[in-house]
């Protein structure tokens, strides 16, 4: 039994959040002391690591997912890799982050089915289908076209769902995500995505895809990037924490408090630098708006250390305590659980500082 949902009307704020396991949908991590730091401040049990770049050829994803293989064997006393909900379970139970590999794109792998079983082995348990632009599975959001999911993009939902791969669609465009719905018999997620009719963006989810992603049993993260969460009718206003919540509170409207998470969206490698460089290119500029470096995430929001901010806000939004030990992350553990295979235990031993010293497994 969960004691946040079970003792929730009991505990104070500071309580329920130490209580739930809490995960941030999507994120790219900084593989570095500072972000472990940042993730025991916020009380954040696992994160959706970006792992690869949008992108990438198979090579260079390879050696991302090697990097960041080696830097959780070099800090095994506090993170994890997460291949399976018991991992989680694990970590939050030994004060440690579990990390999820979770890349955004699948141009790594083409359509070679054998080859997305190597990413799996290799600890892949959440792939976006198309990032953005048409791929040879289906069209991302950015395209002014999108004719839905293509023959082999239905193949490799499949073989996603035989392996154990949770499949996402945030940056896929509306019917290609309605498609690999269709294909996939495991409920397909939106790690990181926000209502249109809030704030209108291709980034962003219409109510009537929301209620085909709650009847299909998936879930989607809330991002917490001001050019996501933006006002329409105040479009330089930065938004907060209760425009967040305005997010999540529409979308349990309309789809169901089972189905609604969080999500950051950010990119702790990102610098103010690689950011107005980003801004030259015309892809990115419709994405992310012109929002000054300091103004880029929503206020009360600025890192993760300061997740326990949003439970205060659910909380002052009106959801009651098991409602949001749900949107911390027990949605997200549930989706994963129906999506992901068991490992058996004696695979995933606790690392010890022998092992971990001795242990040298590059891929």
């Amino acid at each position: 039994m969960n004691p946040a949902a079970s003792e929730g009307a009991t505990l104070t704020p500071v309580e329920l959040h130490a209580a739930a396991t809490v995960v941030d949908g999507s994120t790219v991590i900084e593989l570095s002391d500072e972000h472990l730091d940042r993730i025991r401040r916020g009380g954040v049990t696992a994160v959706n690591h970006t792992v690869t770049t949008p992108y990438a050829d198979t090579v260079s994803a390879l050696h991302e997912i090697n990097a960041c293989r080696r830097w959780i064997e070099e800090h095994s006393d506090r993170v994890l890799l997460a291949r399976c909900v018991d991992d989680i379970a694990r970590a939050k139970a030994e004060g440690r982050e579990a990390v999820v590999f979770g890349p955004q794109d699948t141009e790594m792998i083409g359509v070679d089915l054998d080859l997305l079983g190597t990413f799996h082995d290799l600890g892949v348990r959440i792939l976006q289908l198309t990032y953005q632009r048409q791929n040879l599975l289906g069209a991302g959001c950015g395209e002014t076209v999108d004719p839905g999911l293509t023959h082999q993009g239905r193949a490799f939902v499949r073989e996603m769902n035989e392996l154990g791969i949770l499949v996402d669609v945030s940056h896929c465009g509306e019917r290609t995500g309605l498609d690999a719905m269709d294909a996939s018999g495991k409920p397909v997620v939106v790690t990181h995505s926000f209502c249109d009719v809030l704030s209108p963006h291709i980034r962003a989810k219409s109510d009537d895809f929301l209620r085909r992603l709650a009847a299909q049993r998936g879930v989607i993260g809330v991002t917490t990037l001001s050019a996501f969460l933006y006002h329409p009718d105040e479009p330089g206003r930065r938004p907060d924490l209760a425009r967040f919540v305005d997010h999540i509170s529409h979308i349990a409207e309309v789809a169901g408090v089972d189905h609604v998470a969080i999500a950051t969206d950010y990119d702790e490698t990102l610098t103010e630098a690689m950011r107005a460089e980003q801004m030259k290119v015309k892809e990115f500029k419709n994405l992310l708006g012109d929002w000054p470096w300091d103004q880029r995430r929503a206020e009360g929001m600025d890192d993760a250390s300061q997740f326990p901010n949003f439970t205060t806000a659910l909380l002052d939004g009106g959801f009651s305590p098991e409602e949001v030990t749900k949107i911390l992350g027990g949605n997200w553990l549930r989706v994963f659980g129906e999506a992901w295979k068991t490992v058996p235990s004696s695979t995933t031993p606790t690392p010890t500082k022998e092992t971990s010293d001795e242990t040298s497994n590059p891929l």
